[in-house]
């Protein structure tokens, strides 16, 4: 088995590898590699998470717990786009930074820190409703999905100290430590959106929560999804408003920003729609 043929397995839902991974994988062995067999393996893992199939015995468990993790990884994908957006706008403001790009800023850091409250909400419940009880019982393995992102946050931590007491010099042009300790911060702060959005999913699908624990949590899951997609709309109508937005002097970080906090929303606007509709097909 190629590399490549290896990653487009991997990139297949969980629910889909459970219960077809060695069967599929065992068909790849078998064939002769080819770029065309790794094409059929991508479009098929784009099909798998477009139109997921969940089996088992509570069908509608895991369609909610996969809305659940994946509206999760979405806002840790995403929310970064109001702080991203705020401080290219506005430090310092440019030429067309009008009344309404600041308005709009403004129901941007509103929806941000809404966002927040209903994502933590969530998370309580979730705690409260299956972590608690796992560990009461002793499963002390659910806790592994969560520690690269506990590490990752001390590290950049103290990392932000670090880089405040490099940068502490009034020069107007930054000294190399500053510039290779900022560069190593910023790698570090998306390794941790990483290890945040991908841990606590991998911690759910080892809890399994009942439908009634996961009840709540799915609705609070939509609102979030919905507070991401017009998190998104404003900042990237202030961006157009704006129209010469740059982070660290350039326009491209600006777009990708953009563009992970459309891919983001839309992704979990679909996924949290199909767990409310379970979750109503159930009730």
């Amino acid at each position: 088995m190629t590399p490549a043929a290896r990653w487009a397995l991997a990139a297949y839902p969980p629910s889909f590898r459970e219960r077809y991974g060695e069967e599929l994988e065992a068909l790849v062995d078998d064939v002769t590699p080819s770029w065309r067999h790794t094409a059929g393996l991508v479009r098929g893992a784009a099909a798998a998470w477009l139109r997921p199939a969940f089996t088992g015995p509570d069908p509608t468990q895991r369609r909610m717990q996969a809305s659940l993790t994946t509206v999760w990884a979405a806002w840790c994908a995403g929310f970064m786009l109001a702080p991203a957006i705020d401080k290219a706008l506005l430090d310092p403001p440019g030429a067309h930074v009008d009344a309404t790009v600041r308005r709009l800023l403004d129901v941007t850091t509103a929806l941000w820190v809404a966002g927040w409250a209903i994502a933590l909400t969530g998370a309580a419940l979730v705690v409260a409703r299956a972590l608690v009880p796992a560990l009461r019982a002793r499963r002390w393995s659910v806790l592994r999905p969560l520690l690269p992102a506990l590490v990752l946050l001390v590290v950049e931590a103290v990392g932000l100290v670090v880089l405040a007491l490099a940068t502490r010099s009034h020069d107007s042009r930054p000294s190399t430590t500053a510039v290779v300790v900022g560069t190593a911060w910023i790698v570090g702060l998306l390794a941790l959106l990483v290890s945040s959005g991908l841990g606590p999913g991998a911690t759910i699908r080892q809890l399994r929560p009942d439908v009634t624990a996961l009840r709540l949590p799915t609705v609070l899951a939509a609102a979030l999804s919905l507070c991401l997609a017009a998190l998104t709309a404003t900042a990237s109508a202030a961006v157009v408003v704006a129209r010469d937005a740059t982070l660290a002097g350039a326009l491209a970080p600006v777009a990708a920003v953009v563009i992970v906090g459309v891919v983001a929303s839309v992704t979990a606007t679909v996924s949290s729609a199909r767990g409310v509709l379970a979750l109503r097909a159930r009730a």
